[in-house]
């Protein structure tokens, strides 16, 4: 993951914010989480978790409902 791939995602995850979606991204390599911390990348607009069902709960937080 370099910049630019940090930049699209959070370009994708602001578009879907404006059309009231919420963005989570999940099961990063730990590889890859020390890549983007250690270059000062920011996911501003980008939650993460885990796995799936931790992701699943996260989103189901964030939008206070069920996510079918």
């Amino acid at each position: 993951m370099d910049s630019f791939g940090t930049q699209a995602i959070c370009n994708l995850a602001r578009m879907a914010k404006l059309r009231g979606a919420e963005t989570v991204i999940v099961g990063v390599h730990p590889e890859v989480a020390i890549a983007i911390v250690a270059l000062g990348l920011e996911l501003d607009s980008v939650h993460t978790a885990l796995g799936l069902e931790d992701g699943l709960a996260l989103l189901e937080g964030l939008v206070g409902r069920g996510v079918s």
